[in-house]
Formats: structure tokens, sequence, C-alpha cells
């Protein structure tokens, strides 16, 4: 979005600023109208971390009730919070470290010890992907944000430092203590291969196109009749959530806005005039779910 990146023109501070742009970077708006139509909703949900987890968790909560009334067994849906975001950061440095482990000069201290750690490294790597990825697939860990092509990558890096090793640096293997190092070059070989696998199951939700704007809301739904139902449990959750918002800060809130409104300006979303008359706009009277 164009407008991210922008220093703040009421002073926030840049984890706020960040959580804006994350939310507007998905949003998908089909015109100025919906644009403005949801900066009071953007505002709410980027003032506070919790309030954008909570979020989160209602639509998970509201869609995993209409698909057990269909089917009793249905998979369950993935919500994301903090906690998961953090853990697809270790799982991006676990696999840097694993091919900087190998990656190393011939005449360095490590040599070829560090392939059984790398080994370790790249499978506790791609286990964390494995495990994230119905978060990932559903748009909820970072919206379009992490595209299926990071595992692709991953699993070539691997599968390269792998074969790099076998071609050019077996020889520097101690045939009385070989173990270790063919252990870790096998297990870098089979995180590499779990990873393109991984790709492979992980662009059909890409071209779901189910992972941004409203789609992402009823996107795990079994059946898209049960939208409505999904819509009116996050309408009450906002009726609550909203208004709470601006009992607890609604000053802070307002500066937020501004800054939906500038960043929303800038991505030439809505015009200089739209963001004049927005700002002397009063909050909703009534809080509901967007729909556009």
């Amino acid at each position: 979005m164009a407008g991210s990146g922008h220093d703040s023109v009421t002073g926030l501070d840049d984890r706020t600023l960040g959580r804006i742009d994350l939310i507007l970077f998905d949003a998908d708006y089909r015109d100025a109208k919906a644009a403005l139509e949801d900066t009071w909703r953007v505002a709410v949900l980027a003032s506070d971390p919790r309030t954008l987890t909570d979020h989160e968790r209602a639509r998970a909560a509201a869609v995993r009730d209409a698909n057990e009334r269909r089917d009793p067994v249905a998979a369950k849906v993935r919500a994301s919070s903090t906690r998961h975001r953090a853990l697809l950061g270790v799982a991006f440095v676990l696999g840097v470290v694993a091919v900087a482990l190998v990656a190393t000069p011939r005449n360095g201290p490590l040599g070829l010890q560090g392939l059984l750690p790398a080994g370790l490294c790249a499978v506790l790597s791609v286990s964390l992907l494995w495990w994230l990825e119905p978060r990932r697939a559903n748009g909820s860990l970072w919206g379009s944000r992490v595209p299926a092509v990071i595992h692709l990558i991953f699993g070539m890096l691997w599968l390269l430092v792998a074969a790099y090793v076998l071609a050019f640096r077996w020889g520097e293997l101690d045939p009385y203590r070989a173990l270790p190092q063919t252990t870790g070059l096998t297990l870098l070989a089979c995180a590499g291969v779990a990873a393109v696998i991984l790709w492979f199951h992980a662009l059909r939700a890409d071209r779901s196109g189910r992972q941004t704007g409203i789609a992402r809301l009823t996107g795990d739904l079994l059946d898209p009749r049960d939208e409505p139902e999904v819509y009116e449990a996050l309408d009450r959750w906002w009726a609550t959530a909203g208004p709470e918002a601006m009992r607890r800060d609604g000053v802070r809130l307002r500066r937020v806005r501004t800054e939906v409104l500038g960043r929303l300006r800038l991505a030439m979303l809505i015009t200089e005039r739209d963001e004049r008359a927005a700002s002397w706009t009063s909050e909703p009277t009534r809080w509901i779910e967007r729909r556009r």
C-alpha cells in the first residue's frame, strides 16, 4: 500500500503504525466509500493488539460454530495471535541459521561440524512452517505478506546446501566421526524436500483469494450460505468492542483514525477532500462488521 512506511502525522508509535499498515495492506477496498466506512474499525483494531487478536478469535469462533453444525468433525478453524507471528519469525531465523552453519569457509573453525545443528535447525524450521500453514493459508497470520513462495525459497536453499556438501566437501568428512555429519546432511535434505512439498500444498491457498479483504472473514466456511450467521456474530462483537474502545481512550482512537485517513490518501484511495470531510465525522452510531 502506497501509504505504508510513512512517518506519523500525529506522533503515534511505530508499532501502532505497523498495525495500521498491516490491516490496510490486505483490505482490498472496492472504492473510496468502502475505505472511508472502514476507518473507525481499522482504528479500533490497530489501536490495541489485544483487540485485533480478540476480533480474530471472534471470527474463528463464529466460523467454527457454523462449520460444526454442518459437519461435527470438521477441521478446526485456526486463529492467529502475536505468539504465532513470533513463532513464524523463529522459523525464519532457524531456516537462515541452517544455511549459515554450513555455508562456512573450508578453513573455518567450524568446518562440517555444523551439519548436525544445521539439519536440526532446518527440521525445526520446516516443522513450524507446517504447523503454522493453516493460519498462513487463511490469512490470519500475516495476510498476503507471507506468500507460499517463502517455503520454496527455504526448501531450495536447504537442498542446494546439501548438494554443495555432497559435490564439493564430501571429502572433508571424518570417516571415524561421520555419523553426526551424515545425520545432519540427511536432515537438511529431508527438510528441503518437506518445504517444497509444503509449497505445492500452500499454493492453493494463495490462489484462492481468501487471504485478503472481506473474503478472509468467511473463507474458512464449509458452506457459503452460513455467511450471514458469521456477520451477525461479528456485529455483536463490534457492538461491544467499538463503544468500549471509545470509552477507554477515545482521544487516542481519533489519533489512530487520523493516521488511517492519511495513509488512505497517500495510497490514493481517497482524495484530500474526502480526508478533510471524514476527519469531522463523529464515531459511528452503530458498530458493525465491514460488508464490502
